[in-house]
């Protein structure tokens, strides 16, 4: 998800959303399989646990409000597990050209630094009720039924999240609990990152299709086996056991592929539900007198097989740009802070001092021109429905206050809608999600899709991902992306654009590259947007930004692009086209003119400039 959880497919089309919301592995790797070979042998006839304690699964849900986990009267148990295959690097389902498959890795040190923080503050904040946060590194589907059996606990409870190695993992982590592994207990699931709940979305393909376009004439229905047929199987195992949230492609398999019908669906079939109480110290855990609850290990540690591996990433990476990028995420300070409480007292304040005003659409979205909140959603320290509740309570109070109910408001709840549709969409789209060609289109692609092999197309990639590519817009956001772990949706659309429509190469680089810089990352957004912005999702609209025409229109006096990128010339127009003020700017990687609208480039060939008058940029405060 990115920062303000939107995308315009166009200028000022807001059907999209690209949201920063972590890419997952392609399939569970050697280690997990082996660990577990036996993880769907006959059930066991072992007795379940008499005990009334759970243990919760923490993974993208770093909070306490709002979640759904700890609605209960059991005791309370909390465990987060740093998984070292996140850590490590993983097959990515592209070619290498060789035979094999390009390299990378789950989590990168942008989005692992903030990790950090937020497991820390999770822990300060269950030690502040009397209990703690216990932290274990190693394999999930090992650790959980180990320290179940530990502390006798009767039901594990997590949450369920995007992406195919983690639904892979889950099932697999049901099954032991439930039937395959030496200890045996209940298992609860819930979704705690949408904003609608899974359960309350239709299950009947006809209600899918009536509900997303009523005023269309439906077709009869046809004699032969239905979708809805082919469904029963998972509606039946959601009825025989209502623990559990499904949440496999099956389940939303009538679920449209244009994000509009998906947003009518969801407005209409599932509405909002109400928030959870935040837990009493009477629910959680205190004696932990005979378990190690551990500690949560540091930057250095969890990067240190990266830095350490042989392997190129992505087959060209230099070393050098993965050390670069490492050491700036360890240059960050630490939030030491409570970030579940500091990100919601940030969501009310945007939302009653900003939200209204914010210009979402520039490239430098600082001063409360972004919502900021990619970060915390993709962590979970803060749930969408937190951010529903509080634009609502803002609009109900200023309807009373001035009589309007503050539709200027709205847009936060439209992109917590577009970051479900893309939550669900990576949900029922599997493994299928990493293919160059995710989905079958609702239509033809109105421009071809021809991808370019990166073995033959090495030198352009780098410049890319090292944003040398001569362009400065494309540069600069790189450069902030490379040094933060974030930069704004505008920037992400303009590098999007680039490598897929002019550079052709395959989108699923850029989605890689972005998981292993992307502070605020989160696999259905990121590699939804993806695969929305080339083309090839369910909607193949042709979105080409012209980046050069969008430096001007969305960095109008250039403060953007020099806080990024050094240019000598103070006119503005060096900012658009600094190869024509400095002999030693390197060659831009595509023809400039590819890069300007139709308007701007018969501009151009006017007057000698795209920006309309001289502007000094030496004097911008």
């Amino acid at each position: 998800m990115t920062d303000d959880l939107r995308a315009s497919p166009s200028d000022d089309d807001e059907d999209g959303a690209w949201m920063e919301l972590s890419l997952s592995s392609l399939i569970l790797n050697e280690e997990v399989a082996h660990a577990h070979a036996h993880a769907h042998d006959k059930p066991t006839t072992a007795p379940m646990p008499s005990s009334s304690s759970r243990l919760v699964w923490h993974r993208r849900d770093l909070r306490l409000a709002d979640n759904e986990l700890y609605s209960n009267q059991k005791t309370i148990y909390s465990v987060y597990i740093f998984d070292p295959s996140d850590y490590s690097t993983r097959q990515t389902g592209i070619s290498d050209g060789k035979g094999g498959q390009l390299q990378s890795l789950n989590h990168g040190p942008h989005f692992t630094r903030s990790l950090i923080d937020a497991v820390h503050s999770l822990r300060r904040s269950l030690r502040s009720l009397g209990g703690d946060l216990i932290i274990r590194t190693g394999n999930p589907l090992q650790i959980i039924p180990q320290l179940a059996q530990e502390l006798t606990i009767g039901e594990v409870a997590f949450s369920e999240v995007p992406g195919y190695y983690e639904f892979k993992q889950s099932e697999k982590l049901k099954h032991i609990l439930q039937y395959g592994g030496p200890y045996r207990c209940k298992v609860f699931t819930t979704c705690s990152l949408t904003l609608v709940h899974p359960n309350d979305l239709p299950t009947d393909p006809e209600i899918w299709k009536r509900l997303a376009r009523p005023n269309e004439k439906q077709k009869k229905r046809s004699k032969g086996k239905t979708k809805k047929q082919a469904n029963s199987d998972v509606i039946a195992k959601s009825k025989s056991n209502p623990s559990l949230v499904i949440i496999d492609p099956t389940r939303f398999e009538a679920m449209p592929t244009i994000m509009g019908d998906f947003r009518r669906v969801a407005r209409t079939a599932a509405p909002v539900r109400d928030l959870n109480d935040y837990p009493t110290a009477e629910i959680i855990a205190k004696d932990f007198t005979h378990i190690n609850t551990g500690n949560v290990p540091s930057l250095e540690d969890l990067m240190k097989p990266l830095l350490e591996s042989d392997v190129l990433i992505l087959g060209c990476i230099p070393k050098e740009l993965i050390i670069e990028l490492a050491d700036n995420a360890d240059c960050i300070p630490h939030n030491n802070g409570n970030i579940e409480e500091q990100s919601l007292l940030h969501l009310r304040d945007f939302i009653q001092k900003h939200a209204a005003v914010a210009d979402r659409s520039l490239c430098d979205v600082s001063g409360h021109n972004s919502s900021m909140l990619s970060l915390p959603l993709a962590l979970g320290t803060l749930s969408p429905r937190q951010v529903y509740y509080c634009v609502k309570e803002e609009q109900n109070k200023l309807e009373l206050e001035q009589g309007n109910s503050a539709s200027d408001l709205i847009w936060l709840i439209s992109h917590m809608e577009m970051r479900d549709y893309f939550l669900f969409n990576c949900f029922r789209d599997g493994a299928s999600a990493y293919k160059i060609n995710p989905k079958t289109p609702v239509h033809k692609p109105d421009t071809p899709r021809e991808w370019l092999s990166l073995s033959e197309h090495q030198d352009k990639f780098i410049r890319w991902v090292s944003g040398e590519t001569g362009l400065p817009l494309v540069d600069a956001g790189m450069k902030e992306l490379l040094k933060t772990g974030y930069t704004s949706n505008r920037v992400r659309q303009n590098l999007a654009s680039l490598l897929t429509k002019d550079l052709k190469l395959d989108w699923r680089l850029g989605a890689e590259w972005f998981q292993l810089c992307l502070e605020d990352h989160c696999v259905a957004a990121n590699f939804g947007n993806w695969s929305y912005f080339a083309g090839t999702g369910g909607d193949p609209k042709n979105r080409h930004f012209r980046t050069i025409s969008q430096c001007y229109k969305y960095d109008p006096n250039g403060v953007y692009v020099r806080k990024w990128i050094k240019i000598g010339e103070h006119d503005v127009e060096a900012t658009l086209r600094p190869w024509a003020f400095d002999k030693e700017w390197p060659s831009p990687i595509v023809q400039p003119e590819t890069q300007l609208t139709f308007d701007d480039k018969e501009k151009l060939e006017r007057t000698g400039r795209i920006s309309n008058e001289i502007f000094n940029c030496k004097y911008l405060g």
